[in-house]
Order: C-alpha cells, then structure tokens, then sequence
C-alpha cells in the first residue's frame, strides 16, 4: 500500500498538546516510536467521515498510559505522516475531548510556523504507511 492523502482545516485547539506534549514519557515515546522529538504543541484539523474511516482503516503506533507518582496518564494511537515534506504524525490519545472530526498533529517543528499557516487554512497531509 502507498500513501493516503487527505485535506483538514487548522482549527484552535484546547491548549493541553503542550502539557503533555512536556512529560518525558510521551516526549521519549514519540522519539523512541516515530522518529522525532516532538515540539512542545500540536497542530489541529477538522477533517471530514470518510477520512476519519480511512484513517480508523490503518494500523496504528501504540503509546502505551502509564501511572507516575499515583496519577495515571492515557496512552495514544499514532499514525506517521507528512505533511509538505515534514515528517509528523497524527496523534489520537485514549483520553479526549476533541469530536471525532479533530485531528491533532505532533511534529518536530512549530507547524503553523514553518508552513505559515494560521486557523481557517487548509493543509494537505499524507498517511505514510
């Protein structure tokens, strides 16, 4: 199988990627399981049904929850894209408050930034298998 595309609006998100996107353990897990040290944020799209099944469709890259000092934190399923040439991934936590129609996008760059873009616009992505 090659390579899936889709497109998504940039929408604000709650503001958690950042914390959490700060814990070492997702910090080393990403690094360890994707390839990359994720920026302190995520990058938000709202796409469309079939997209959410397309992506539902593929297998995904486990982070597993953990506990830390009583507190237990939920795992993530991820699945590795690009998006203009920029290796990322999507990141779906167990745990969320986000419709089903909001991605969000780990990198290991400020995405809005490197691809000047801000919420309203459109970006194409592609799910690397």
């Amino acid at each position: 199988m090659g390579e899936i595309g889709f497109e998504g609006t940039i929408t604000s998100g709650l503001g958690k990627g950042a914390v959490f996107l700060s814990i070492d353990y997702y910090k080393n897990s990403i690094r360890e399981k994707l390839g990359f040290g994720p920026y302190p944020g995520t990058l938000n799209l709202e796409i469309g049904k079939g997209q959410q099944i397309q992506l539902r469709a593929m297998t995904s890259i486990r982070i597993e929850s953990f506990k830390k000092n009583g507190k237990a934190y939920g795992g993530a399923s991820c699945y590795k894209i690009k998006i203009n040439g920029i290796d990322a991934a999507i990141i779906v936590p167990d745990l969320t408050e986000h419709e089903e129609s909001m991605i969000e996008i780990v990198a290991p760059v400020n995405l809005k930034s490197e691809l000047k873009v801000d919420d309203g616009d459109k970006v194409k992505i592609e799910l690397v298998k």
